[in-house]
C-alpha cells in the first residue's frame, strides 16, 4: 500500500498542490488563511488584505509555505480538508463506501484501524473516472487513503488522459481550420493584389513589398500549419492506443455486466418465488382472520349476555345480604336490655356492645358495617391478646420489664372473656330471632334463578 506520505514516482506534488489551490473558492481559501495565524500574518505584511484581487499572491505564499515544509502530510491536510467537498460527486460516492456496512466488515476481516482507508480493486474501478482524472491525482497525493501501486499506477498513467487528449485534440482541429480558412484568404487577397498590379502599374512596388509580407506571413502561417499537423498526427496515434485500452475495458465492462446480469435474474425468479409464497401465506391467514374475526363477535355477544346475567345476580345478592340489616333493624335494642337478666359483668359488656352501636337521627339503633365485619371487630382483642401470648417471649424482650408486660394483659383477659359472654348472647338472640321468622319449609324454595346449561 502506498499511503499520502510516501513518495510517489512520477508525481509532481507542487503542480498538484497548485491544481487543489485553484479549485478552491475565494471564500473556502480565505477561511484557510485565517484559520492559519502565521499565515495570515504573511498574507497581510505590508498592509495587504484578504481581498479576490489579490487571490494570486496568497496562493504563491501558500504554495511556498507548502514547498518549505516538503509537503507534508502536515502542512497540506487543512488545505486537502477543505478541497476534499469541492467535488460533490465523487466526495459523496467514497463517504458512502467507507461508512457503509460492507466497509466495516472488510475493515475488521482484515484487521484494518478505523482511520485506515483502502480501496479493493472492484469499488476501485467502479469509482475511477476519467474525468476526475486530476481530483484522483489530488488524492493520491495529499489525502489519508492508501492506494496500491497498480492503482497509482493507473492513476499517473498519461495514456489514461483520454477526455483531456480528446478535448486538446478538438481545439487543435478547429485551430487548423481557422488556419485554413486564414490561408485560402490570405491567398485570394495575394491574387487580387496580382490582378492589382498587372491593372494598376502606379502602385507597382508597393504591390510587390504587399506581396512579399503576403508571401512571408503565408509560409509562416504554412509552418504552422505544419507543426499544428504533426502535433494533429501524434495525437491521433495516442488515441489510437487509448481506443485499444478502451476497447480492452470495454469488453471487461461487458463481461462484468453478463454475470450481474445474470447474478439480478437469478435473484428475480427466488424473489418471484417468495413472493407466491407469500401471497399464499397471506390468503390462508386472511381466511383464518374472518374465522376468528367470527368467533371473537360470537365470544363478545356471549360476554354480554353473561355479563347481563351476572349483573342481575348481583343485584339480587346485594337485595339478599341486606336481609340480615333488615332483621337487626326491626330489633328493639332497649326491650331486649330489659328482658335480659343480666348479671354486673354482662351489663358492663352489654353497654359496651352498645357503645359499639351507632346512634342514627331517628334514636334507632343500626349497625355501621355488615354483620361479618362487626362480628369480626368484635373478634379483633381476642386475635390480639393470642398473638400476645404466641409472640410473648419476644415481646417480654422487647418490654425489658416481664412483669409489667403480663400486668397490662390483665385486662385484656377480663376484655376478652367479656367479649366472648357477649358473643355467645348475641348468637344466642340471632338464633331465635331467626327461628321465629323465618320458616324451615321457605328455606328449601330456590330464591336464586339456577344458571342455564351452555349449549
Amino acid at each position: 500500500m502506498l499511503g499520502n506520505n510516501e513518495e510517489i514516482q512520477g508525481l509532481d506534488l507542487a503542480e498538484v498542490f497548485e491544481k487543489m489551490l485553484e479549485e478552491l473558492s475565494w471564500a473556502d481559501l480565505r477561511t484557510y488563511v485565517q484559520a492559519n495565524s502565521q499565515l495570515a500574518k504573511l498574507c497581510m505584511v505590508g498592509g495587504h488584505r484578504l481581498n479576490p484581487k489579490r487571490r494570486s499572491r496568497i496562493e504563491k505564499l501558500v504554495v511556498r509555505e507548502a514547498e518549505k515544509n516538503e509537503y507534508s502530510q502536515t502542512g497540506c491536510n487543512g488545505v486537502f480538508a477543505i478541497w476534499y467537498p469541492v467535488h460533490k460527486e465523487l466526495h459523496g460516492k467514497l463517504e458512502e463506501h467507507f461508512h457503509s456496512d460492507k466497509y466495516e466488515t472488510y475493515r475488521k476481516r482484515r484487521k484494518l484501524e478505523e482511520d485506515e482507508y483502502v480501496l479493493t480493486a472492484k469499488a476501485f474501478d467502479t469509482f475511477f473516472n476519467l474525468h476526475d482524472l486530476q481530483a484522483w491525482r489530488i488524492l493520491l497525493a495529499f489525502s489519508p487513503l492508501k492506494f496500491t501501486e497498480a492503482q497509482a499506477k493507473k492513476i499517473l498513467d498519461k495514456n489514461r488522459g483520454n477526455a483531456e487528449l480528446l478535448e486538446k485534440a478538438a481545439r487543435l482541429q478547429v485551430k487548423i481550420g481557422e488556419l485554413e480558412k486564414h490561408n485560402v484568404q490570405l491567398d485570394t487577397d495575394a491574387q487580387r493584389s496580382h490582378q492589382k498590379q498587372k491593372k494598376d502599374s502606379v502602385g507597382a512596388q508597393e504591390s510587390k513589398k504587399l506581396v512579399r509580407q503576403l508571401r512571408t506571413s503565408n509560409a509562416a502561417l504554412e509552418k504552422k500549419l505544419e507543426v499544428a499537423q504533426t502535433e494533429s498526427r501524434k495525437l491521433r496515434e495516442a488515441l489510437g492506443e487509448a481506443g485499444k485500452d478502451q476497447k480492452t475495458l470495454l469488453a471487461s465492462s461487458k463481461k462484468e455486466i453478463d454475470k450481474a446480469t445474470r447474478r439480478l435474474r437469478t435473484d428475480l425468479d427466488r424473489v418471484a418465488k417468495e413472493l407466491a409464497d407469500w401471497k399464499g401465506k397471506y390468503e390462508q391467514q386472511r381466511v383464518e382472520n374472518k374465522s376468528l374475526m367470527e368467533s371473537i363477535r360470537e365470544a363478545d355477544k356471549r360476554r354480554d349476555t353473561e355479563i347481563q346475567r351476572a349483573e342481575k345476580a348481583h343485584s339480587e345478592c346485594e337485595y339478599l345480604d341486606s336481609f340480615a340489616n333488615l332483621i337487626l333493624s326491626r330489633i328493639d335494642w332497649a326491650k331486649v336490655g330489659q328482658q335480659l337478666k343480666l348479671t354486673p359483668t354482662l351489663r358492663r359488656q352489654y353497654n359496651s356492645l352498645m357503645r359499639k352501636l351507632h346512634y342514627e337521627d331517628d334514636h334507632t339503633l343500626s349497625i355501621e358495617a355488615t354483620l361479618p365485619e362487626f362480628w369480626d371487630g368484635l373478634m379483633t382483642l381476642e386475635k390480639g391478646l393470642i398473638k400476645s401470648i404466641a409472640e410473648s417471649n419476644t415481646r417480654e424482650v422487647m418490654a425489658a420489664d416481664v412483669e409489667s408486660y403480663w400486668r397490662a394483659l390483665t385486662d385484656v383477659f377480663a376484655d376478652v372473656a367479656i367479649s366472648l359472654e357477649a358473643r355467645l348472647i348475641m348468637l344466642k338472640m340471632l338464633q331465635d330471632i331467626f327461628y321465629q321468622v323465618l320458616d324451615m319449609e321457605d328455606l328449601e324454595t330456590d330464591l336464586l334463578p339456577k344458571a342455564k346449561k351452555a349449549k
